[in-house]
């Protein structure tokens, strides 16, 4: 951090999350509360360099509500760690309003990490690389963060969006990773197609109606986009057609992305972020954003 003028690392479990072992919650809750934990050690050791976001013991409802409240009362978390979907559920299903409505209170902040996609209809017992032969079509060619990761990362902001979650729960602030997937791409097309075909009549919950203004309005004020992985190419073009520079954060995928190829990312940022934003807007993405949503 410090070689890198990393004043402070905001930390989080990727994917796959914690949801490890197939029908075993106890074992699901007890790995979430060991790397909660560890965090909230991290943070407490080394206050001045490290915050987190807490992890919670998803699809389980009951077991997400007490680790939110421990997170927040004992643990002292910034906020919390989603995978883009937990096993099947995604963000804007009614089931996940309790969760929503705790977090809403709290005036909470969710940061949304990808991770395989995963259909309702996947076998509940099996997990793993057994699971990929339902969900990923070509996770015997691509690794997942080449093609399904940015993929699911839109998937759920659609959802999200469409399902008036975001609406709903107005305190709630989003950060969604890697400049928001392949979102720039698809944004307009589906609140466009959407507001054409409306919902499916099978569907246990309605479709809202959004147009590009005011879907763009909303996300304006409850959401931000972290510039980790390839964003400097057409990515960040993309998204500064919608939103300005205070929308943006710095973020490095460390360790997975290895060391050097996160320098290297940060150095393609100092070459192109220039073309769209002046210097004090720059500041903000890297430092000032950061601070104004989760603190000194």
């Amino acid at each position: 951090m410090q070689a890198n003028n990393i004043e402070k690392s905001y930390i989080s479990c990727s994917s796959p999350g914690t949801n490890l072992y197939a029908n075993d919650t106890a074992a699901n809750i007890l790995l979430t509360r060991e790397m909660n934990n560890f965090t909230a050690d991290l943070k407490r050791e080394y206050p001045d360099k490290f915050g987190f976001f807490a992890s919670l013991p998803l699809p389980d409802i009951d077991a997400a509500l007490e680790e939110i409240d421990r997170a927040y009362d004992e643990l002292n978390a910034d906020g919390f760690v989603f995978m883009s979907n937990h096993w099947g559920l995604y963000h804007g299903d009614p089931a996940l309003a309790p969760v929503y409505e705790k977090i809403n209170e709290r005036n909470g902040i969710i940061f949304i990490h990808p991770t395989n996609p995963c259909p309702r209809m996947a076998p509940t017992d099996v997990r793993g690389t057994e699971l990929l032969g339902y969900v990923a079509p070509l996770d015997h060619v691509f690794q997942a963060p080449i093609l399904e990761f940015i993929f699911d990362a839109a998937r759920t902001v659609a959802d999200l969006i469409l399902s008036g979650t975001v609406r709903d729960y107005a305190s709630v602030k989003w950060i969604i990773p890697h400049c928001g997937g392949v979102l720039p791409a698809v944004f307009e097309r589906f609140l466009r197609t959407s507001a054409l075909l409306g919902g499916k009549a099978t569907s246990d919950r309605p479709a809202i109606p959004y147009n590009l203004q005011n879907a763009t309005e909303l996300l304006q004020g409850q959401f931000w986009f972290d510039l980790a992985g390839f964003a400097m190419s057409s990515q960040i073009f993309s998204m500064a057609r919608f939103w300005g520079a205070d929308k943006f954060v710095y973020g490095s995928d460390f360790a997975f992305t290895p060391l050097p190829a996160a320098v290297g990312l940060t150095g393609e940022m100092n070459e192109t972020l220039p073309e769209l934003f002046n210097e004090t807007e720059i500041s903000w993405m890297f430092r000032g954003n950061a601070i104004g949503l989760l603190g000194e």
